[in-house]
């Protein structure tokens, strides 16, 4: 393919370097969007990566030593540069909290630190320790917030669904690495031990003005602070204890996902039935109304489960023999999840929660090769788009990440509700016979009235 690029382009340029097949399971026509170097889309969370109209979506492409955001057509893979190029393959923040990767430079762009909005069509992203937007049309590009200060480090920003703000969760720098010396401790054991963790949920405005902390959390860490999509009051958030913070918190004690009410301050748990409380992944329906969430399961295995704003469980569905790890998004046409693990190792799946038990469905194979490359560039985070026509995704192959779209029709297959082993399940795929799949059992009731806190140390 003559239209590769090794090296990243100027601002503005553009070029087609996709491919388009049939996923050999399903289907459905999967396009791979890029071609060289490390991609990386934004998270799984819902409302991060498309327009509105479901036309574009933006990405991350590091390629060479340098990383820029890029913009997809998904009718035609063509691509456009919206940056230019900045040196660097790694963000801040994963170079403090997990290390610097081997012949990789720190500082420059990831695609988990990347948030769209859709209407707006302008995307925010963290780039050193600015706060930068860029529109996707004209391409104009200015700064946020100069420097969020030496004594920080951002996780994932979320756009709220008026389009007039934004919120990043910081935590606190490695206090050795912030001073430009190499660490003798990594960033966990030396905050489990220490102390001194907290999370500062910063609001800026979109269209420019003085940023102001709207909600402290103390001894806490947190990564991510999804908008709900219809009430912008509401934000689904980690607080992650010691000793194992993002790890599995105080051992999987206490859950990890709670819904902050900005206006009023309350903290409200959704606490998992499973007595391994700590949720790895979260994140909102399109509608606003329940939450999906997964985790180990303390028996062994893994659970998906739903809950509502209330934090009311309506569903948890255990599935004992699950290994692979994964993440939940959101659909906005089906009552799915989708997943891109846990049931499977290498698969796109939808997983219905529609009635007692659940039905899975496949989407597509990614194959990606986990653990095979720094700071999760490697995990899929499936997303869908506003419309439901489209779903992206990562995966990692021979040494590189790509972005992939897939189009979000029915496949070949329909999966029934059975009950079946896990190898079964791994068989019937490989054999593209989708009649036997693994289901798991679903605890279907709900909570009784969930206890709100009100946090100690709030900051107006």
């Amino acid at each position: 393919m003559s239209n590769i690029k090794k090296t990243l382009a100027r601002k503005g340029d553009s070029w087609n370097e996709s491919v388009e097949s049939p996923d050999p399971v399903t289907g459905h026509p999967v396009r791979r969007l890029t071609a060289a170097g490390y991609n990386e889309k934004p998270t799984y969370h819902t409302n991060t990566a498309f327009t509105a109209d479901g036309e574009f979506m933006v990405f991350v492409s590091g390629r060479g030593d340098c990383s820029a955001l890029m913009k997809a057509h998904l009718s035609t893979g063509r691509l456009t540069q919206l940056t230019e190029p900045v040196r660097g393959l790694v963000s801040r923040t994963n170079v403090h909290k997990l290390g610097t990767p081997r012949r990789v430079p720190g500082h420059g762009i990831d695609g988990t630190r990347v948030c769209l909005a859709p209407r707006a069509r302008r995307a925010v992203f963290i780039q050193g320790r600015s706060l930068r937007t860029v529109h996707l049309d004209t391409l104009e590009e200015r700064t946020l917030l100069e420097d969020i200060g030496e004594d920080w480090l951002a996780g994932a920003v979320s756009i709220d669904p008026a389009e007039t703000e934004v919120i990043v969760p910081l935590i606190p720098a490695h206090p050795e690495l912030k001073k430009g010396l190499p660490a003798t401790h990594n960033y966990i054991p030396l905050f489990a031990t220490s102390g001194g963790m907290r999370t500062r949920y910063l609001r800026i405005p979109l269209p420019g003005g003085t940023p102001q902390d709207v909600f402290v959390d103390d001894g806490r860490g947190s990564a991510h602070c999804p908008h709900c999509p219809t009430d912008g009051n509401l934000l689904l958030i980690d607080r992650d204890l010691p000793p194992k913070f993002w790890g599995g918190g105080d051992n999987g004690k206490t859950n990890r996902c709670w819904i902050l009410n900005l206006k009023t301050q309350v903290l409200t748990p959704i606490v998992p039935r499973n007595a391994q409380r700590f949720q790895v992944h979260a994140c909102w329906t399109f509608d606003g109304l329940h939450v999906f969430y997964h985790g180990w399961r303390a028996e062994g295995g893994w659970y998906v489960g739903v809950a509502d704003r209330q934090g009311r469980i309506v569903h948890e569905y255990d599935f004992p023999e699950a290994v692979g790890y994964g993440h939940v998004a959101a659909d906005p046409k089906r009552q799915a999840i989708i997943l891109d693990g846990n049931v499977t190792k290498d698969m796109l799946m939808w997983l219905y929660w529609d009635a007692e038990e659940p039905r899975l469905e496949p989407i597509c194979r990614h194959g990606t090769e986990w653990d095979s490359l720094w700071h999760g560039l490697h995990d899929p985070h499936p997303a869908a788009d506003p419309n439901g026509r489209w779903i992206a995704f990562n995966a990692a192959h021979d040494g590189r990440s790509d972005v992939y779209s897939l189009r979000a029709s029915r496949s070949l297959f329909v999966v029934p509700r059975s009950k079946t082993t896990n190898h079964e399940l791994r068989t019937g795929i490989e054999a593209n016979d989708i009649s036997q799949f693994s289901t798991g059992k679903s605890i279907q009731e709900n909570a009784p009235d969930v206890q709100t806190e009100k946090p100690q140390t709030v900051v107006h």
